[in-house]
């Protein structure tokens, strides 16, 4: 028969009887696969495309938190310098790039660096080129384009126009070429730094900041941020908010099969679009008008073939006396049944060794209260997990948030660090040469360095909030909270409903916000810190 004239339903006809002998890929693929299933299920345009599409961009709170981490580094950061920012590949980095450029002020210069495996001289030779600097008799002459650079950058400064770098995929810089990026951030005036650079990477590039030989590079870094994937519930608004955008109708996934894409991917988004677009075509081929969960799975066992072979019951593939020596040792290790009975169950804390920590923290269900009597809350208040207690329990609004201790100390404000174990301790108040944390032994003053490696930038921060917020968030309640609060914090009891908008731009852009006029949970919460008396991290 000839291909040409196969009709959408011979199509559909021959997939679907041929789904069990060969797999869909080597038939159909990317954009051919995307166009079959386009007027099969009314969509528009293809929703899950790994490309970075603008009108596409899901903003989950991760990322709106990542893309201000960025934002604040570059306008109250710290004083220029070096901005990293981190994540599993997949997770989004390079779209929170694009919409950061697309963010930036008019005032702001930038490069854009997309493969960083050059060397210095070539580093050097692609800044002059993006920012328009001619190296004519220079070219390759390492000393002189620093110097060209420089001139250019004094210029830019005294025209009031902020300089900016971007690297992306920077775990492949080599080792000599981020020196020379660590030098460049000397260029400076008496006032401030000329050059800010902002690394984005893969986690090999938090190891690779590690380096003892690369210290002096890893303390100018001002702004630290860990992108991480999706969660269950993110990644169905992520695959419904795609679906939507491409003109579908809801409950085009069903519940089931979005959870099983959730296990499958585990939330990174790039991995959610190929196996979304596979489950796509197979419910196209099985000629029904909704995924299913039969079908991720049979999208799985294509895109994952590796995986379709994995039994489950992979014991069975051992052999008989390997078999019987396992159960011989299992058995041979089970305690007596007497001893069983008469001594307590062993609990996972009781198993994990004490190790040479020089400070333990307290249970979760008192780093809360601890916490929350710093606020004046009632210490009959028990919430014993590492997450953030409802609103109605506690009566304040709560956020979990990444950063470093130069943020927490701008923001001023206590914080509950989740450590790497899982534990969490309160950070009570900070100087300039040492923190206090809220031990199991009591306050304990520490130098910074000492919680570099038992804290990674999780934490919890809680603010006072509005009674009429607590049981609902309105539009209308929340502007006229806000009003409240930007009459409190500017002085100014004329300021009306018109002018708050152009406010909390304002409010945003200063306190390194993104400045979307959105008075979502990050605004809502640097609005209380401004405008409520509570505990300060520093007097």
């Amino acid at each position: 028969m000839d291909a040409q004239r196969l009709s959408q339903a011979d199509v559909v006809h021959f997939l679907r009887h041929q789904s069990k002998a060969i797999t869909i890929e080597p038939l159909f693929c990317g954009l051919a696969s995307q166009r079959m299933y386009l007027s099969f299920f009314d969509l528009q345009q293809a929703p899950f495309s790994i490309t970075p599409d603008p009108e596409f961009v899901y903003l989950s709170e991760k990322h709106q938190e990542s893309l201000a981490h960025l934002i604040y580094g570059v306008t109250r950061g710290g004083g220029a310098g070096f901005v990293q920012l981190t994540g599993e590949v997949g997770t989004g980095k390079t779209t929170i790039s694009r919409l950061f450029l697309q963010q930036l002020p008019e005032d702001t210069q930038a490069a854009l660096i997309l493969n960083p495996n050059i060397n210095p001289t070539e580093l050097l030779e692609t800044l002059c080129k993006e920012f328009n600097i001619p190296t004519r008799g220079i070219k390759g002459k390492l000393n002189a384009m620093v110097n060209k650079l420089n001139d250019h950058l004094l210029k830019s400064w005294a025209a009031g126009t902020n300089t900016l770098v971007i690297i992306d995929e920077a775990q492949n810089i080599p080792r000599d070429t981020l020196e020379q990026l660590r030098l460049l951030t000397n260029l400076e005036t008496d006032q401030q730094k000329l050059l800010q650079i902002i690394l984005i990477g893969q986690p090999e590039l938090k190891q690779l900041m590690q380096r003892k030989d690369l210290r002096q590079l890893a303390q100018r870094v001002t702004s630290r941020f860990h992108l991480q994937p999706l969660s269950a519930a993110e990644t169905s608004q992520y695959i419904n908010h795609r679906i939507a955008v491409s003109g579908g109708q809801p409950g085009l996934f069903s519940r089931s099969a979005i959870q099983r894409v959730y296990q499958q991917t585990q939330g990174i988004p790039r991995l959610i679009n190929v196996l979304c677009d596979r489950s796509l075509l197979v419910a196209f081929a099985a000629e029904s008008p909704s995924v299913k969960l039969s079908h991720v799975k049979q999208a799985i066992s294509e895109v994952y073939p590796d995986q379709a072979g994995q039994s489950k019951r992979w014991w069975w593939l051992l052999p008989v006396p390997l078999l019987v020596a396992l159960l011989w040792w299992w058995f041979a290790a089970q305690p007596p049944i007497e001893t069983q009975q008469s001594e307590p169950p062993v609990t996972q804390a009781a198993v994990q060794p004490v190790s040479n920590k020089p400070w333990q923290a307290p249970p979760i269900a008192v780093s809360w209260q601890q916490y929350l009597n710093l606020w004046g809350e009632s210490s009959a208040i028990i919430w014993s997990q590492a997450t953030c207690p409802p609103i109605s329990l506690i009566g304040m609004a709560c956020l979990r948030k990444q950063g470093n201790l130069n943020q927490l100390k701008q923001q001023n404000i206590p914080a509950l660090l989740q450590l790497t174990d899982g534990q969490l301790v309160l950070l009570k108040s900070m100087s300039n040469e040492h923190l206090t944390l809220v031990t199991n032994a009591g306050d304990l003053n520490l130098p910074y360095q000492d919680l570099d490696q038992r804290w990674y930038g999780q934490y919890f921060v809680v603010w006072p909030i509005d009674e009429a917020l607590i049981d609902d968030t309105i539009d209308s309640q929340v502007s006229t909270w806000a009003l409240q609060l930007a009459q409190v914090i500017d002085n100014n009891p004329d300021l009306n409903s018109e002018m708050l908008p152009d406010w909390i731009k304002n409010f945003q852009q200063n306190n390194g916000l993104l400045a979307d006029g959105i008075i979502g949970k990050e605004t809502q919460m640097a609005l209380s810190i401004r405008a409520y008396h509570g505990p300060k991290l520093t007097e």
